[in-house]
C-alpha cells in the first residue's frame, strides 16, 4: 500500500466536518495525498464505501449537515479491483472495461482491495502502466530481418522472453539451427547465448506462443510508381489482431508513411480482435534508427523515439526501452514518431545528394571534388559537407525519401528537394557507368574478355554489412552487364559468395586474385579493409592500360600516377 493512502481513511462515525478539516490540513502538509476522495473503512481497514467531492456536493444540496457522520453520504458499492497487490491488475481492469463493469471515465482513481475487502492501494491507470514490471512481459517480433532480429535478440539478452516470427521459412530454419541469414557484428554471439533460452522462433503466436507486447518490423518496399507497399504491414497487423488480448501492446517499428499506425494498422487490429485501441490495448510507433554494422551497439545507446496513441501507450513502450537504452524521446503523437524516422533519412539523402551534385559540376570544370570539399570544410565550422559517393543506396535511403514524398502529397504538397536529391544520386550511377564504358571503348577492351573487378558490393562498407539491398555497386555492374561485359568479378569480405553467383558475378576470395589481369577496378564502397591494401603492388598485377575508379577517394592520386598505364579517376 502507498504510505499516504491511510491518510484518506475515515471511520464510518466520523462527522463530515472533521473529515474535511483533517484532509485539508493533510493535503497542505503532504501534496502527494490523493485529492478529492475519502475511503470509509472499519477498524480492520475493510472498505465500507467511498466519498468523493461530487458525493459531498450532492449531499449538501439534499440537506445533509457538516456534523452528520460521513457514512451517510458514502457510496457503499464503489467500483474496485480485487487483487493482492497493484502490480499486475491491468488485465483485470481491461476485462472490466470491456464488460462494461468499469466506467471508462474513472481511470484516475482505481481502488484495489484484497479478497477480504481490505484496502490495498489507490492508483491511476497510468500508475499501473508506468510501474508494471515490463521484464515479465513476453515479446513477439514480426519480421526477423536487420531491424527485427537485432532488436529481438537485444531484448532477449536483457532478460525478456522473446518469440520471433517471419514469413520466410528459410529464415526460421536457419535461426533454429543457430545461423543468421545476414552478417551483423556480434549477432552470432547473441544467437548462441539466447537461442532456446530467452529467444525462440515461432510459426505463429497462438496458444503457448501468445505474447503481451508485439513489435512489427516488416519491410515496406517501394513500387515502381514510388508508392510504398504496405501489404506486409497489414498482414502483420492481421496476424497480431487474431491473438490480441486486453492489456497487450503493439509497437510499429517499420518505416511507413505518416498516418499508417493510426489509419492502417490500428483499424486492422481492432477489426481482427474486437478490441478498442487505447482502451483495451495499447499502440505506439517507435522508429528504428540504427546503422547496419553497429545495430547491436546503437540499440543500447541511441535514444529511442516513442509516440503513442495515448499516454499509457507511450509510458509502457518507454518502460521497455528504458531497460535497453540510456534515454528515450517522447513525442506528441504517432505521426510525430513516424516523421522522425523519415526526416532522419531524408536529411541524410539530401545532404549526400548535394555532395554528388557538387561532384557533377566539379568534374565538368576539371576540379578535384574531394580536394575542394576538404578545403571548404577545413577550419570552417559552419560547413560539414560529406564527400561524394557512387550514388546513394541502401534499403532505407533508397526508399524513405519516397515515403516522405508520398506523405507530403497526401496533404497536397510536392517536396521538391527530396525528389531532386534522389534524381541526382541516381544520375551518379549513369555517369559512372558511362565513364567506365568510355574507357573500355577508348582502349578497345573486348566485352567478353575484359575483366572488371568491383571492390565492395554491399550498399556500404563502413561499418561492414552483407546487405545488398539498394546497392549502387550492383546497379552499376548491371549496367555493364547490359553493355555485354560478362567477365565481372567482386571482392567483398562481408558478402556471401552465393549472393554474387546468383547475379552472374564471379566471387574472388582475395584482392590479389581480383586485381590479376584486371582491365578495370571499381572501388564501390568504403570498407576499411580497402584502405590498407598495397594498391601500387596490386595494380601492377592488372593489365595495361587499367582504369582505377576510386569511388570513395581512398587512394592518393600522386602515388597512383607513378604506375605506368593506370588511369586514376575520382568523383
Amino acid at each position: 500500500m502507498k504510505k499516504n493512502i491511510s491518510k484518506i481513511f475515515a471511520g464510518p462515525d466520523e462527522n463530515i466536518r472533521s473529515v474535511i478539516k483533517r484532509l485539508t490540513k493533510g493535503k497542505e502538509e503532504d501534496p502527494s495525498i490523493p485529492p478529492g476522495i475519502t475511503l470509509v473503512v472499519d477498524k480492520k481497514e475493510k472498505l465500507l464505501g467511498i466519498v468523493t467531492n461530487g458525493d459531498l456536493r450532492r449531499a449538501f444540496a439534499s440537506g445533509i449537515k457538516l456534523d452528520d457522520p460521513i457514512s451517510r453520504v458514502m457510496n457503499k458499492k464503489p467500483s474496485v479491483i480485487v487483487a493482492d497487490d497493484s502490480a499486475n491488475i491491468l488485465p483485470t481492469l481491461f476485462a472490466k472495461i470491456k464488460a462494461g463493469e468499469w466506467p471508462k471515465n474513472r481511470l484516475e482513481k482505481i481502488l484495489v482491495v484484497d479478497n477480504g475487502n481490505r484496502v490495498v492501494d489507490l492508483v491511476s491507470f497510468y500508475d499501473l502502466v508506468h510501474t508494471s514490471d515490463v521484464r515479465f512481459k513476453h515479446i513477439g517480433v514480426l519480421g526477423l530481418g536487420y531491424v527485427g532480429l537485432t532488436l529481438g535478440l537485444t531484448l532477449a539478452d536483457l532478460g525478456f522472453k522473446v518469440r520471433g516470427f517471419d514469413i520466410n521459412p528459410s529464415v526460421l530454419k536457419a535461426l533454429e539451427k543457430g545461423r543468421a541469414h545476414f552478417y551483423e557484428e556480434g549477432l552470432k554471439d547473441l544467437i548462441d547465448d539466447n537461442l532456446g533460452k530467452n529467444f525462440s522462433v515461432a510459426a505463429d503466436f497462438s496458444g503457448a506462443n501468445n505474447c503481451d507486447v508485439y513489435f512489427v518490423a516488416v519491410g515496406t518496399p517501394i513500387g515502381k510508381n514510388g508508392v510504398p507497399n504496405l501489404d506486409l504491414v497489414r498482414s502483420a497487423a492481421e496476424t497480431i489482431g487474431k491473438v490480441l488480448k486486453s492489456g497487450d501492446a503493439v509497437i510499429l517499428r517499420s518505416t511507413v508513411p505518416l498516418g499508417t499506425t493510426r489509419n492502417v494498422v490500428t483499424p486492422v487490429l481492432e477489426k481482427q480482435s474486437g478490441l478498442k485501441a487505447g482502451e483495451d490495448f495499447l499502440v505506439a510507433f517507435a522508429p528504428e534508427r540504427t546503422i547496419e554494422g553497429k545495430a547491436l551497439e546503437e540499440l543500447r545507446h541511441l535514444p529511442q523515439v516513442i509516440g503513442g496513441i495515448n499516454q499509457a501507450s507511450t509510458d509502457l513502450v518507454s518502460n521497455i526501452f528504458n531497460v535497453m537504452t540510456k534515454s528515450t524521446v517522447l513525442v506528441d503523437s504517432l505521426e510525430s514518431a513516424e516523421m522522425v524516422k523519415l526526416i532522419n533519412n531524408v536529411y541524410r539523402d539530401v545532404t549526400f545528394g548535394f555532395s554528388n551534385e557538387i561532384s557533377l559540376v566539379a568534374q565538368r570544370w576539371g576540379i578535384d571534388t574531394t580536394k575542394v570539399i576538404e578545403a571548404a570544410n577545413y577550419g570552417y565550422t559552419r560547413s560539414n559537407i560529406p564527400l561524394p559517393s557512387p550514388g546513394v543506396g541502401g534499403y532505407c535511403l533508397e526508399k524513405d525519401p519516397f515515403i516522405f514524398i508520398q506523405s507530403a502529397k497526401e496533404k497536397g504538397y510536392e517536396p521538391h528537394m527530396a525528389k531532386h536529391a534522389r534524381a541526382v544520386s541516381d544520375r551518379m550511377i549513369d555517369e559512372i557507368s558511362k565513364d567506365v564504358l568510355a574507357f573500355m571503348k577508348k582502349h578497345k577492351k573486348d566485352n567478353k574478355k575484359a575483366k572488371i573487378l568491383a571492390l565492395g558490393v554491399a550498399f556500404k562498407g563502413k561499418p561492414q554489412t552483407s546487405d545488398l539491398r539498394g546497392s549502387t555497386a550492383l546497379k552499376i555492374l548491371q549496367k555493364l552487364q547490359e553493355a555485354k561485359f560478362t567477365n565481372i568479378h567482386a571482392y567483398d569480405p562481408a558478402v556471401f559468395e552465393k549472393e554474387l553467383i546468383q547475379r552472374n558475378i564471379k566471387y574472388v576470395a582475395t584482392p590479389e586474385a581480383g586485381f590479376r589481369d584486371a582491365d578495370a577496378v571499381l572501388v564501390m564502397n568504403n570498407n576499411p579493409i580497402f584502405e590498407n591494401l598495397k594498391i601500387r603492388n596490386l595494380l601492377k598485377l592488372s593489365k595495361n592500360p587499367t582504369l582505377l575508379f576510386d569511388g570513395w577517394s581512398m587512394f592518393n592520386t600522386e602515388e597512383i600516377s607513378k604506375i605506368n598505364g593506370v588511369t586514376h579517376k575520382r568523383l
